[in-house]
């Protein structure tokens, strides 16, 4: 445990004695970079009248919870179990916010019909403005409803991450250090090997996005910047790309 750990263990022990109000500002400060980080990576599940800033709220009363639940004779570090009690809040959060009518799922699978149906003719993927000439429907329509499905798309694989990250959470370590238990250090180690090889089976366009999203921490904006293709092609990738990851991770979870 590093020595900036070390002090916001000590000081969190410190307000559930005292409940001071001044040392709880001063934790909530400290560990304001937990709730930001959160809140950064799960930007692309977000709706237009879901902010950012809406997800910071909704992340500091999480880390309010985690200061008064935490246990360090679990093992786990504050800031990890922190990370994870705050994601998964705010994945709960999102979709409370995000219910999708019948008719967006419905017209969905019209146009993964109809892109299916392209692709067989033409042998190559086709644009949105060809499946809305298919479909005899403005091509805003189909943006509109990608954007809809991939955010649900999104939301889906985060949480299937999140259930991941709850298993693990407790995994007793083997000493008092930072060390995992053998089942702990079994368990991360095999999820990462079912995403490598998920990846591995991305196009080659399919994992720069999820490298340039995920690692470099870039929005749909600047991907498309670096890629010199459109934002709603960037968005596209990324949907195929997730929707493949998550079946990897079901069926490893389904054993």
């Amino acid at each position: 445990m590093s020595q900036r750990e070390a002090s916001l263990t000590e000081k969190i022990e410190q307000y559930r004695k005292t409940l001071d109000e001044e040392l709880r500002n001063e934790i909530l400060m400290d560990a304001l970079p937990i709730v930001q980080r959160v809140a950064a990576l799960l930007r692309g599940i977000m709706r237009s009248t879901l902010e950012e800033e809406d997800l910071i709220h909704q992340g500091v009363l999480s880390l309010m919870e985690c200061m008064d639940r935490y246990d360090i004779s679990k093992g786990a570090k504050f800031e990890t179990y922190a990370f994870i009690r705050i994601r998964g809040a705010l994945i709960d959060y999102v979709r409370k916010q995000d219910w999708i009518p019948h008719q967006t799922r419905s017209l969905h699978k019209q146009i993964e019909q109809a892109s299916a149906v392209l692709m067989e003719q033409n042998h190559e993927e086709p644009d949105e403005e060809a499946i809305a000439q298919y479909l005899n429907l403005p091509v805003e329509k189909i943006y509109q409803n990608q954007a809809v499905m991939h955010r649900s798309t999104l939301l889906s694989f985060e949480n299937v991450l999140q259930d991941f990250s709850d298993k693990s959470l407790y995994m007793e370590p083997e000493s008092k250090d930072d060390s995992l238990s053998p089942e702990a250090s079994m368990f991360q180690k095999e999820i990462r090997q079912v995403l490598a090889k998920a990846i591995d089976g991305l196009t080659e366009k399919e994992r720069l996005v999820v490298a340039l999203y995920y690692y470099e921490e870039l929005k749909y904006s600047q991907i498309a910047e670096v890629m010199e293709i459109g934002e709603s092609r960037v968005s596209q990738l990324h949907a195929k790309a997730i929707r493949k990851l998550k079946q990897e991770l079901e069926e490893y979870r389904k054993g």
